[in-house]
């Protein structure tokens, strides 16, 4: 239905680009979409949902999600972008399903910025692995040249609670 457009009943613009979809399905997955659509609203009388924050083809993916026709390859290098839109139109099902990839490969390179997207979307489980990584398996060394940068721009709430991760797994001598 969503390939061929079949019964397509709102235009979804994008930054780059426009897509159609199912009305019922977008409200069905999400109640911002939900409320975009019962109460009077310029997308229930367009029918037309201006996705401004999002580039044609990873608005695809969230909709591939949606329908249940996203392929891993796509999932994986659209995650960050369909964790963004999860939160925003609240759908948890992506939310957990990102969080859940994003944890499985947390490495030297990538770990400040999970640590950040866990503290902005309120991932309590990528956070703690996180800081897992970071503390308990001693990995702060080998991001210590990146760690001033995100100190400068990190959250206070999230360097304090950084400070108490190292408080409870440091063992003096």
């Amino acid at each position: 239905m969503l390939t061929e457009s079949i019964h397509t009943d709102v235009t979804i613009n994008t930054t780059d680009g426009v897509l159609k979809a199912h009305k019922a399905i977008l409200a069905a997955c999400s109640p911002v979409f939900e409320s975009m659509f019962v109460h009077d609203l310029k997308e229930k009388e367009s029918s037309t949902v201006n996705i401004n924050d999002m580039c044609l083809e990873s608005c695809s993916a969230l909709l591939g999600f949606i329908y249940g026709t996203i392929k891993q390859e796509q999932f994986w290098k659209h995650r960050l972008s369909l964790l963004a839109a999860a939160n925003k139109y609240s759908i948890s099902d992506i939310k957990d399903c990102c969080e859940e990839s994003l944890l499985e490969d947390i490495n030297s390179s990538n770990v400040l910025e999970r640590l950040h997207v866990a503290w902005l979307y309120q991932l309590g489980r990528l956070k703690k692995g996180c800081l897992s990584y970071l503390f308990v398996f001693g990995k702060i060394y080998d991001v210590r040249d990146e760690i001033h940068s995100f100190f400068h721009h990190a959250d206070r709430e999230l360097m304090l609670e950084m400070f108490q991760e190292v408080l409870s797994v440091w063992k003096p001598i």
